[in-house]
């Protein structure tokens, strides 16, 4: 019904500073500190008595050591359920609910295994207890702790400075990922994943090859080549993640 109307225009130089202002740089606010740490202190909780029950109690066959660590299990584990990722984490949210739900699932073998005293269920239990509780754990533990301090600077640009077009921040993170690069190529996988160490080195290095492309396009920025190269070093960051999947 607004086809035909009639729409005031503007001069040409109007324009042309409308258009620049929307190129201009914008200021916006740093990154929670609690947004960038890889860690569920919930999780944490965890530990301190998975550890006496698996490497004290489990090899022992202490097996009125592992029925009482049950009740004890119980409110932390509550609070694991109830707690939050981090903004870091939130790209592993499936992953953490699917083996946060295998571990109640085996909390539960145990807790049923204890009341009824059958010796042999006890220690299936806890063994598919602890093996859950790692799953977990390696979920959001880095497998490699250098590909996690990109990881930071990156999600502060990926989801704050470019978004918020800070030209500023986006500098400083885009130098401070390339100096991550050396180190990361520098990385060697663990064992069980040496296997994959030589796609790892591929994509680490087009990883390199995108961040260089990010920093070229801050030489002369418009704002639509800045996000595509955003978008580049995004989408490889992602190709480096893919291969621990």
């Amino acid at each position: 019904m607004f086809r035909n109307a009639i729409r005031p225009t503007l001069p040409i130089s109007a324009l042309l500073v409308f258009a620049a202002c929307a190129q201009e740089s914008r200021p916006v606010p740093e990154v929670p500190a609690e947004e960038l740490t890889s860690q569920v202190a919930e999780l944490d909780a965890v530990h301190e008595v998975m550890a006496p029950m698996w490497h004290e109690a489990f090899p022992a066959q202490d097996f009125a050591a592992i029925g009482a660590a049950v009740p004890e299990f119980e409110p932390l584990l509550s609070a694991l359920d109830a707690a939050t990722l981090p903004g870091i984490l939130q790209d592993k949210q499936s992953q953490w609910d699917e083996g946060k739900a295998r571990l109640m699932l085996s909390f539960q073998e145990l807790e049923s295994a204890a009341a009824a005293g059958d010796e042999e269920a006890i220690l299936g239990s806890a063994e598919a207890f602890h093996m859950h509780y790692e799953a977990l754990v390696r979920v959001i533990r880095p497998v490699v702790p250098e590909l996690d301090t990109f990881h930071q600077h990156l999600y502060g640009l990926y989801h704050y400075y470019g978004p918020g077009y800070d030209l500023e921040k986006i500098r400083q993170a885009a130098d401070a990922m390339a100096a991550d690069i050396p180190p990361l190529q520098a990385a060697q996988l663990p064992n069980r994943l040496e296997d994959r160490q030589e796609a790892f080195e591929a994509n680490v290095a087009e990883l390199g090859n995108q961040v260089a492309a990010l920093l070229l396009a801050l030489d002369d920025p418009s704002m639509d080549e800045v996000e595509a190269a955003i978008e580049g070093v995004h989408g490889a960051y992602e190709a480096v993640e893919d291969i621990f999947d």
